[in-house]
């Protein structure tokens, strides 16, 4: 089966890739079921408030975010599998807690705990990922990653949709312990991998840096070019955020389309990611072939833009074909654009630095999360027609940059230039 799925999507066929796709299986399907129900069941079911409920989620977000740097240390410390187990872990102990959760405080730490996995875990998992397969492999396999995920969540929200219709207090507590069950499954399946040692680069990267530069996180910030990348990928993540938030909210409100369309350009744009987002990876063998694919995410949403714009000024029919096409070349810039950013985040670390320079792209990562909804609901609520264009901007023009800085940046370069040039 597993070799099945992975034909299916373009895996490659490594023993330790397999196992690892299952762990995503594992990971993803039990987080999409309980996603829709956790605020449903503590309001409906436990009888706390939204606010409350809301602002221990928000908190326990921003805590989550604090941590993503002590795990990439951790990371480099001890190793990524051991982070990988442990992250699991307590996201398992996390969501097992909701079942006993009953005050402020309480839901604070078990949110915590289940977020571990997804945020301060994601420095591990793409770090060991980065371990067990390399070049274009290594792409691939964190593209299936991706699809996976996305496929966990809609398959989990049916999943969902059976529990909040039965409705019983039961089939909550039970979608909690399958969820906490998968990740301590995926704990099983980890262990089984076998994590090859750290490659001789990682030993001739630590003996040709100066001294006085073998810094930790002082070492990552100082190659700037790295630092930048991480900053513009915020912007570039703009993309997802523009899909997620933006669409719906334009769609409903500035257009004569029907509702229901949402659901159909939902259901178009993850189709396209669980099956096209392993293809995006091809010819990606290192950050100095990601030019093509920054510009391809460019160009999509420029063309996305284009018709998610033209779609106020034309009828229900004629809108919804353009917002259907508009979704297609918007995931095709959205596939495009994860796939560059996987290249780029790993391909451009110091291997004996990995999981500080990945915990540097997964902070950008939260922080875009819990900044991107409103800066996208504040420019199309109040500047509607030219928030598109500062939104398509900032987009377009960060993946161009992007494109330019990966592919010139030294370590591209033969390892002795890359060396002094990114010291200095």
């Amino acid at each position: 089966m597993s070799g099945l799925l992975g034909r299916l999507v373009g895996l490659p066929d490594v023993p330790a890739v397999r196992r690892w796709a299952w762990v995503a299986v594992a990971d993803s399907l039990g987080t999409g079921l309980i996603t829709p129900l956790v605020i449903i069941y503590f309001t409906q079911q436990i009888g706390m408030k939204a606010v409350t409920v809301g602002l221990a989620m928000s908190i326990a977000g921003i805590g989550s975010a604090v941590l993503v740097p002590f795990g990439g240390v951790f990371v480099d410390r001890f190793g990524a599998k051991p982070l990988v187990i442990t992250a699991f872990a307590l996201a398992g102990i996390g969501t097992t807690g909701y079942m006993f959760a009953r005050g402020f405080g309480v839901l604070v730490l078990t949110v915590l705990l289940a977020n571990m996995a997804d945020a301060s875990g994601r420095p591990a998992k793409h770090a060991f990922m980065a371990q067990i397969a390399e070049g274009e492999a290594r792409n691939r396999l964190l593209a299936f990653n991706r699809s996976v995920r996305n496929a966990g969540y809609g398959v989990g929200g049916l999943l969902a949709a059976i529990v909040l219709g039965l409705g019983s207090h039961v089939w909550y507590v039970l979608a909690f312990g399958l969820d906490a069950l998968s990740f301590f499954v995926a704990i099983v399946l980890v262990v089984g991998i076998a994590a090859p040692p750290l490659g001789a680069a990682a030993e001739q990267d630590a003996e040709a840096a100066p001294a006085k530069s073998r810094g930790g996180y002082a070492e990552v910030l100082s190659d700037w070019r790295y630092t930048l990348l991480s900053v513009l990928n915020v912007l570039v993540l703009l993309e997802a955020t523009i899909f997620t938030v933006g669409v719906p909210l334009w769609v409903v409100q500035h257009t004569d389309a029907p509702k229901s369309v949402v659901g159909v350009l939902f259901t178009v744009n993850t189709v396209m990611i669980v099956l096209l987002q392993v293809r995006a990876t091809k010819g990606l063998e290192g950050p100095a072939d990601v030019r093509p694919s920054y510009q391809r995410a460019a160009l999509g949403m420029t063309i996305a833009v284009a018709g998610y714009l033209l779609a106020q000024y034309v009828g229900a029919v004629l809108a919804v074909v353009l917002l259907v096409l508009a979704v297609v070349l918007h995931s095709v810039g959205e596939l495009s654009a994860s796939a560059s950013e996987w290249t780029v985040s790993i391909g451009l670390a110091r291997e004996r630095l990995r999981g500080r320079y990945l915990a540097v792209f997964a902070l950008g990562d939260s922080i875009g999360k819990a900044a991107g909804p409103v800066v996208v609901t504040f420019l199309l609520s109040r500047a509607t027609s030219a928030g598109w264009l500062v939104l398509l901007a900032l987009v377009a023009g960060s993946c161009l940059v992007s494109a330019e800085l990966a592919v010139r940046h030294p370590r591209n370069r033969a390892p002795e230039a890359a060396l002094t040039e990114a010291a200095a």
